[in-house]
């Protein structure tokens, strides 16, 4: 089991290139289900952790729901291990309004056709399921998935932007310091 301690060994030498190269390590190892059987848990939700706001200084939370979906089920323990309760509470309204059946998995078509819905009621989808939904409730839905979006963007802007503390890393430099 690998854990932070194998990887960091002086934590005053970190910083985003570190935390990428970290992360870059770590994706050798394979899949996320397969980097999560070979370390520990605090160096796996460390590893979504990168992910998550790196992708996020790039494309902002619907790249990540729409491009990283395979990180979404871990976002949420993540974000409680981050101690961002009110980040997780936004994120989980967001994923409330995704179908029940909706399997979080990149490069799925069933789930980019989900997103799709979501995303605007213009756009074309295929699941018949999806088709049964009136065209009043998809543009409600699109309206409240475009409200909860923008709510946690504003709460995660101060935090993670790059004129934040440490250029927005420094949540993961604490959880680093509070789990090496």
């Amino acid at each position: 089991m690998i854990t932070i301690q194998d990887i960091i060994n002086d934590v005053s030498n970190v910083d985003e290139t570190r935390l990428a190269e970290i992360s870059d390590k770590l994706w050798k190892i394979g899949s996320l289900e397969e980097i999560k059987e070979k370390v520990s848990t605090d160096l796996f939700y460390l590893h979504i952790g990168i992910n998550m706001i790196g992708v996020w200084k790039g494309e902002g939370w619907w790249g990540i729901i729409c491009e990283q979906a395979d990180f979404v089920p871990y976002i949420p323990m993540t974000l409680d291990k981050l101690n961002l309760p009110e980040l997780k509470l936004a994120f989980e309204n967001i994923i409330k309004l995704f179908p029940e059946y909706t399997v979080f998995k990149a490069d799925d078509s069933a789930y980019y056709d989900i997103v799709n819905f979501l995303q605007s009621a213009n756009l074309k989808v295929h699941d018949e399921r999806l088709k049964g939904i009136s065209l009043e409730k998809r543009r409600e839905i699109v309206k409240q998935i475009h409200k909860s979006i923008n709510i946690l963007e504003d709460l995660t802007e101060p935090l993670w932007r790059d004129s934040s503390e440490c250029g927005g890393w420094k949540l993961i430099l604490d959880f680093i310091v509070q789990n090496k």
